[in-house]
């Protein structure tokens, strides 16, 4: 129990301290840009790697599973940034629809 009771003290002592900085500092809580880069780089990342025959998981990727060359495209890698791809178009339009 300890150790939960640790994790959740630094989690809210992280959300606070980014919550009050954000405040002082008069900036909005979060910006669509920054989703919109985000999720543009992975996906072209996963897309471009996918297109070539490098398979990279999508769970801890070169961390806990080795992303390996498999010689072919990797069709469902191609679909999963086709999919991000789009969604960071929402948050491309917003943000910039913002500025």
């Amino acid at each position: 129990m300890t150790p939960i009771l640790i994790i959740a003290g630094l989690l809210a002592l992280s959300v606070c301290w980014s919550y009050f900085s954000y405040k002082r500092s008069g900036r909005p809580w979060w910006n669509p840009l920054w989703m919109a880069f985000t999720i543009t780089a992975v996906a072209l990342l996963y897309l471009v790697a996918g297109f070539i025959g490098y398979h990279v998981p999508r769970h801890n990727p070169f961390i806990e599973k080795r992303a390996v060359w498999v010689g072919h495209v990797v069709w469902p890698q191609i679909a999963w940034a086709s999919t991000a791809l789009l969604v960071s178009s929402f948050f491309w339009w917003r943000g910039l629809r913002r500025l």
